[in-house]
């Protein structure tokens, strides 16, 4: 029996495991970049990708590697675009106004690049409030997703398992998409053991012919030979899985209206724990600041915005209050076996505090010339997202 596979992957340049040094890099080399051939691999194979790119990692690929936005725009076919800010920010911690301009900045970034997307608005970290869906009428923005795995039992429980109308403020409504418990496991699970038989299983076995599934698309880019893995993985899906676009499945959907929901489930967007990315509190103090600079918003400039965007990534906080994960993996796709590695977290808390310092002392000569000159990575992928910035037109 067909199974029809929605595959939403969240590809964030910003991640707390990816330094901007080994993402610059991969950037590097035109049609020959890590990154060009990781794409290439879905073309090669033929396999559908509905992306999530935030603004950011466009503003990178546009500015070190076009040829990845030229193969994604020459493969409608294969690449589909859904809705992303420009930062992968904490939105629980954004005021109506700051939320509203990385999601303006984020759209017509994607808009620049690719001409259109799909308006379901795929939120970082799975945090959003109900005021924020409200704010969605005003941009033509039909839907969202929700990752329940990402919740306590109690609360995974009571939201829905199948397409259905969530409830923002003031009576405002949108559809949301709940994501298939445990895939983005299974996935990795494949990638890791060179073995695709659990995504397989659990695709086929699924009680729903239309899964949809997020997944961290950069999770490969941090194991040996990432790129020979995933196309492994991609190679051995079962056969009776075809993959579609969101766009072209939506019209076939049936979102279950919220008034006719079961009595216990959840009819707006459960409150995301904070736990994880304020564990020990230890960038409260970053935080604070970060607001207080969202106060003073009609004051700032071009360039402090800019920046502003840069400093307000979830991975700053994840980079500090989560641990590196430890992972099992095969060793080679013919040696069976297996390896304890280490996926290290960066030091994207230093390039956030950093970014800070450079936005509140920017009328310094000094700090002008560490922004203008300076080649560290973080510094270069700083200055190309303004330089991006500002030749869009944007902001």
């Amino acid at each position: 029996m067909k199974k029809y596979l929605v595959d939403i992957v969240n590809l964030n340049a910003d991640a707390s495991c990816l330094s901007a040094k080994r993402w610059l890099s991969m950037l590097e080399g035109g049609k020959d970049s890590y990154f060009y051939q990781f794409l290439n691999i879905y073309v090669k194979t033929g396999k559908k990708a509905s992306l999530g790119l935030p603004g950011a990692t466009v503003a990178d690929i546009v500015k070190f590697n076009p040829e990845s936005i030229e193969l994604i725009n020459n493969h409608s076919e294969i690449f589909e675009i859904i809705l992303r800010p420009f930062s992968h920010d904490i939105a629980l911690l954004r005021s109506a106004h700051g939320f509203k301009m990385n999601l303006e900045v984020g759209i017509q970034t994607l808009n620049a690049a690719f001409g259109s997307y799909t308006p379901f608005y795929l939120p970082p970290e799975f945090m959003l409030t109900s005021e924020q869906i409200n704010a969605f009428q005003s941009y033509n923005i039909e839907g969202t997703f929700i990752n329940p795995t990402r919740f306590r039992t109690e609360i995974r429980n009571r939201i829905p398992t199948s397409p259905y109308e969530m409830q923002g403020m003031f009576g405002s409504t949108i559809q949301a998409i709940p994501f298939e418990d445990g895939l983005t496991k299974s996935y990795l699970n494949s990638i890791h053991r060179y073995d695709a038989r659990e995504w397989n299983k659990q695709i086929m076995f699924s009680e729903r012919d239309n899964i949809f599934c997020w997944r961290d698309g950069e999770s490969s880019f941090f194991i040996p030979d990432g790129n020979v893995r995933e196309q492994s993985w991609l190679e051995t899906e079962h056969p009776d899985i075809e993959r579609v676009f969101l766009k072209d499945l939506l019209p076939s959907l049936d979102f279950t209206d919220v008034n006719v929901l079961p009595k216990n489930n959840y009819r707006h967007y459960p409150v995301h724990s904070f736990s994880a990315w304020m564990k020990e509190f230890r960038m409260l103090g970053f935080i604070q600041s970060l607001q207080k600079v969202e106060e003073q918003f009609d004051s700032l400039s071009f360039t402090q915005l800019a920046i502003w965007l840069q400093a307000i990534n979830s991975d700053v906080l994840s980079a500090v209050e989560k641990d590196s994960p430890v992972i099992k993996i095969q060793k080679g796709k013919d040696d069976k076996g297996k390896q304890s590695f280490t996926i290290w977290r960066s030091e994207r808390n230093f390039e956030g505090q950093e970014y800070l310092n450079i936005l509140q002392h920017i009328k310094d000569p000094k700090i002008q010339k560490y922004l203008n000159e300076n080649n560290q990575p973080h510094i270069q992928k700083l200055r190309s997202r303004i330089a991006y910035l500002h030749e869009e037109g944007i902001l």
